[in-house]
């Protein structure tokens, strides 16, 4: 079938901005590309000259000619993200360059060189836009192939280099450092040879070192004219909760990227997703000097020259939303939430917008008071104990005396009180003071600021009436709405996460650990198929799984055997519950606010892929 008819046959595959199945069309295509944000390199006596190797999945069709981006600056992640005022000097004052001093890809194990304006080399100024790669065309690329990029670059010892990429070693990716170019060069000839152990340190984590690498990436080939997604997203979208051992195959951290290349329904959308961690809809597309947040929409707007005014991509994916909270909802939504709308608008004529409304947040936390009688404390909660029972652990806080801080497994007395025993302390306690049940239930969640349930045209349930309006398409905030609600919320109340009794679980097949002294760093499990890399493991006594004995991070699964990131001395017995976090952030911050693997996981299959067909105008 031909991309006409293939057009005509299924209605998603209709690109706007240009006719559909252009083959002269630069288009997002890569898996994996991400924008430059995080935390700024310092280059290092010995390994100045570093090679990175990254590797994207090309889509359903085949390709050709490519073209490949370095960008001179870099983005916050946090409070004011996605603001692009990292860089190697200060605002107004540029610091050093950094050299790429060649840069290739690889396809089925041949290399082909890339060039900048006729010259294998480029040196990319820092606040500048950086540089495009020229025009390069090879042999036809295969439908979902894996194409390896290979950037050498160098500073002097103690300059400093923009953060782009962290490495994802399963799926090959390396990073080499050396004082010489030379030395490696000579890697091309050992493509799988171990990073450079001084560059590759945290692998997992959110301090493993980013690394330069080409961030924008279009191609020209047999696109069918499905729909290709510019993707406006935050932390919930761009996975500030995965870093790298956790990606898929096709290199894909969050729900949203994971979503968006699932061959399901109309099969994979290639997308370039250009937000990062904290990014906020008010300002995203603006500002300049210190506020700058706009090098980005000029790029697409090179990509655009390039093309004849042809976009690089169809239609527009808004996940924002989830930080644009403000206390108003007029703020919210018209001054925050809509400033980028209108934006896109201007800038894209005619682009059709499809948002997700965001997730909601909660806390895991309720004020309690204390009192004492030698060594056992009394908790009493005013709002009910929620679901609290006999026998479960509980953490403490905010308490003075400070003894009586901690975990504790609690007994419950009545509806509104629990005791626990303690080393002692005045009574009755002061301070603001907290329980948190570690994100066990949905019941004891409370509803965070602009969060509560059900919208009811309050501001404080501003995250709720934002779903409403994005899903009425209220004042043209999007031309469709894809919902996630169904596909996140717990199964017994609405508007919060789900609880860890609500999600699968599994138990230990054997003890791990001896003597609560000797460390181990792997335990077995009856089913390891529920966790991945990166996910938080609170690990319960058996058989009621009430009471934590351990909290781990996976570093790696091979069949039912779970390598954790850490060690551990503490003695688990066999038929110990073993459960998945379902956020990040249960004991600091005490919100849930970013999905962890089990809950990605949930949220991306539980999205219907037929819902794909509202990208089509």
């Amino acid at each position: 079938m031909n991309a006409i008819s293939l057009a005509l046959a299924n209605p998603l595959l209709n690109g706007a901005g240009g006719s559909a199945g252009d083959p002269d069309r630069y288009m997002f295509f890569a898996t994996r590309n991400r924008m430059p944000s995080g935390g700024i390199v310092t280059a290092a006596s010995g390994t100045n000259y570093v090679c990175t190797k990254i590797v994207v999945n090309t889509p359903q069709y085949k390709m050709r000619t490519f073209r490949f981006h370095l960008s001179g600056f870099a983005s916050t992640e946090g409070g004011n993200s996605p603001q692009e005022t990292v860089v190697t000097g200060t605002i107004g004052a540029p610091g050093n360059s950094v050299v790429a001093d060649a840069m290739f890809i690889r396809v089925a194990g041949i290399f082909y060189q890339c060039s900048f304006a006729g010259s294998t080399t480029v040196t990319v100024a820092d606040q500048t836009n950086g540089a495009w790669t020229d025009e390069l065309t090879i042999p036809d690329v295969a439908p979902e192939s894996e194409i390896e990029i290979w950037l050498f670059y160098h500073t002097a010892v103690g300059e400093k280099v923009w953060p782009v990429y962290r490495i994802q070693k399963h799926r090959g990716e390396r990073v080499w450092g050396a004082g010489d170019l030379a030395s490696l060069v000579a890697f091309k000839d050992s493509p799988l040879a171990d990073s450079t152990a001084a560059l590759d340190t945290g692998y997992g984590t959110q301090a493993q070192p980013q690394y330069w690498g080409a961030d924008f990436m279009v191609a020209k080939g047999d696109w069918d004219g499905r729909s290709v997604a510019l993707a406006f997203c935050d932390s919930i979208g761009e996975a500030r909760q995965e870093y790298s051992s956790a990606a898929d195959m096709r290199g894909n951290l969050g729900w949203l990227r994971r979503w968006l290349d699932r061959d399901g329904g109309p099969g994979r959308i290639p997308h370039c997703l250009i937000g990062m961690p904290g990014a906020g809809s008010v300002r995203e597309y603006t500002g300049s000097g210190s506020s700058i947040a706009t090098r980005r929409r000029d790029i697409i707007r090179e990509i655009i020259a390039f093309n004849g005014n042809k976009w690089p991509f169809t239609v527009i994916t808004n996940q924002m939303g989830q930080n644009d909270t403000a206390s108003t909802y007029t703020q919210f939504f018209t001054t925050n939430y809509r400033s980028l709308v209108t934006r896109l608008r201007a800038e894209y004529a005619g682009v059709r917008i499809v948002a997700f409304p965001p997730l909601g947040r909660t806390t895991v936390t309720r004020n309690i008071t204390l009192t004492s009688v030698g060594t056992v404390a009394t908790a009493t909660i005013a709002s009910g104990l929620n679901g609290l029972a006999t026998g479960q652990t509980v953490s403490i806080s905010g308490a003075t005396p400070t003894a009586y801080n901690g975990s504790y497994v609690i007994a419950v007395v009545d509806a509104n009180t629990f005791t626990y025993n303690f080393a002692g302390g005045t009574s009755p306690a002061s301070g603001t003071i907290t329980c948190n049940d570690l994100g066990l239930r949905a019941e004891y969640q409370v509803y965070g600021a602009n969060n509560s349930w059900p919208s009811d045209g309050t501001d404080a349930s501003g995250k709720w009436r934002l779903r409403d309006d994005i899903l009425a398409q209220t004042s043209a905030c999007c031309d469709a709405a894809i919902d996630t609600y169904a596909a996140w919320v717990s199964p017994s109340r609405d508007g919060v996460w789900p609880g860890m009794l609500e999600l699968a679980s599994t138990t230990l097949t054997a003890q791990a650990g001896t003597d609560g002294v000797t460390t181990y760093n792997q335990i077995v499990v009856a089913d390891a198929s529920i966790f991945r890399p990166e996910q938080t493991l609170h690990i319960y006594s058996g058989p009621d799984g009430l009471a934590r004995l351990s909290t781990q991070v996976v570093a790696s699964i091979a069949g039912n055997v779970i390598t954790y990131q850490g060690l551990s001395a503490v003695v688990l017995p066999a038929g110990s519950v073993v459960r998945p976090a379902p956020c990040v952030g249960e004991l600091s911050p005490v919100s849930f606010i970013h999905p962890q693997p089990i809950m990605i996981d949930r949220i991306s299959s539980g999205i219907a892929q037929s819902e794909k067909l509202k990208f089509n105008s």
